[in-house]
């Protein structure tokens, strides 16, 4: 089942800034259309006006007939790239003194005189802006008007062009709008990020990190959950090192009565010789307090392993894994000779620096190679082998014994998950998972893997480099 996707604080803000901003813009765009229209509009009925005018100027009466000297300029000026079509016309009394036909009439006693007036109107099928002014000349008694028409191909052109401008740089504001709020809002919530990232951290899988949040740089809106995540994490540590602590003590405790449980086991042994029936009852008792003294040791190492106190030292340290390995197959050799087994270590020359504490370290190891000697076959090696590797180094242990089948080596991780086999050793289920929580404290890892070449468990623990 996929998770439901998270909302964004960041993508909220940017759209609810983002929002009145474009609505701004498309009232702006609006608004400026119209003055665009009103201004080539304005500009174009100039020019007609300026024709219009020239026309007017040269109205004159000769031998009882209006005539005009049409002048170049009148016309001329209304020349464009767009290669509008113009049309004029001179009427007096309703006919045409000079000029196109095609003009629509109007009526002339309607017209203030001497006052340009402007319509739109369809000449010859084409849409045509109209100016029209009455003007009286001397020697008529009624007005003469004259019409003066262009096409609309220039006044669109040039509002098209206008309006795209408008467009590309209401485009262009809105991008720096958009730029100017995500780094305005990712320089806000920068804290956030930063208090994210500092949870993220403490997510290491078996690490355990308890310290409290740092508030000196939490922004007010946040301060609540993150002073409430602080006061979860100080009961969760007291839970857990309430929890550690018993552990830990009941384990010691214990150990000691064992002690003398043994002492006084072996005593009776040598109290009552030559008695079948004695004998198998004393071992059965001295390897039950063998097995629970081994099961103490492990709780207490496992105990360590939980506390979180000195997780950041552990991580921090460097230890040499060359002169760890040793010291641990030394220390195991006795194990593995009362097996009638063999130990083998096999090493690069010089040292092997690798991050973790040398306690910690010589715990992993000395839990992976007890494991090889206890779980190996009669009389079998078992082989530690130090690498160097790209990210820093590994250490393998190889043993003759029956493996772990690979469908359960995560769960011989879980603590007190044992294996089921006939004839196979006893033991605690407690091993590996502690090899796996010391692991996981100084940013290790441990995985297990078949031997080549024949029957056998391969387990890996890797270790970064300084």
């Amino acid at each position: 089942m996929t998770p439901p996707r998270a909302p964004s604080i960041r993508r909220r803000l940017l759209v609810r800034m983002l929002l009145p901003a474009l609505a701004l813009a498309l009232l702006l765009g609006f608004a400026g259309a119209l003055v665009i229209r009103n201004v080539v509009e304005t500009t174009h009925d100039r020019l007609l006006d300026g024709s219009v005018l020239a026309i007017a100027e040269r109205l004159t009466v000769e031998d009882g007939e209006v005539s005009v000297d049409l002048p170049r300029v009148a016309l001329g000026m209304l020349e464009s790239q767009a290669q509008d079509r113009i049309y004029y016309s001179v009427t007096y009394g309703g006919a045409l003194v000079t000029g196109y036909r095609d003009l629509p009439g109007l009526d002339v006693d309607t017209l203030p005189l001497g006052v340009t007036t402007h319509r739109d109107g369809i000449v010859r099928g084409a849409a045509v802006r109209i100016a029209a002014q009455a003007r009286r000349v001397y020697g008529k008694p009624d007005p003469v008007l004259v019409q003066v028409a262009e096409t609309r191909e220039a006044r669109q052109g040039l509002e098209r062009r206008l309006l795209a401008g408008l467009a590309l740089a209401e485009l262009g504001l809105m991008g720096l709008i958009g730029a100017l709020s995500w780094y305005s809002i990712d320089s806000s919530l920068r804290p956030l990020t930063r208090l994210s990232d500092a949870i993220d951290r403490r997510a290491v899988p078996g690490a355990i990190n308890l310290q409290p949040l740092d508030v000196a740089g939490v922004p007010r809106e946040a301060l609540a959950p993150v002073l409430a995540l602080n006061t979860l994490l100080e009961r969760l540590e007291q839970a857990i090192a309430g929890e550690r602590t018993f552990t830990s003590d009941a384990s010691h405790q214990l150990r000691t009565p064992l002690a003398v449980l043994r002492m006084h086991v072996e005593l009776l042994r040598r109290l009552t010789p030559g008695e079948p029936a004695h004998a198998a009852a004393i071992d059965d008792i001295d390897g039950a307090a063998r097995r629970l003294e081994r099961l103490l040791a492990q709780l207490i190492a496992l105990a360590r392993a939980d506390a979180g106190a000195a997780a950041t030292d552990a991580a921090a340290a460097i230890t040499d894994l060359n002169d760890i390995a040793a010291r641990v197959v030394t220390e195991q050799v006795p194990h593995a000779l009362a097996r009638g087994g063999e130990i083998a270590l096999d090493r690069p020359d010089g040292a092997v620096p690798v991050v973790g504490d040398a306690f910690i370290v010589g715990e992993i190891l000395t839990n992976l190679v007890d494991n090889a000697i206890r779980y190996n076959r009669p009389e079998g090696t078992t082989v530690v082998r130090v690498r160097r590797t790209e990210t820093g180094a590994c250490l393998d242990v190889e043993d003759e014994g029956p493996g772990i089948p690979p469908e359960v080596r995560e769960k011989v991780f879980e603590r007190f998950y044992r294996v089921a086999t006939r004839d196979g050793p006893d033991g605690s289920g407690l091993g590996l998972a502690i090899v796996r929580a010391l692991a996981d404290r100084i940013g290790g890892a441990v995985t297990l893997g078949s031997r080549a070449g024949g029957s056998g468990l391969v387990a890996r623990a890797s270790f970064r480099a300084p």
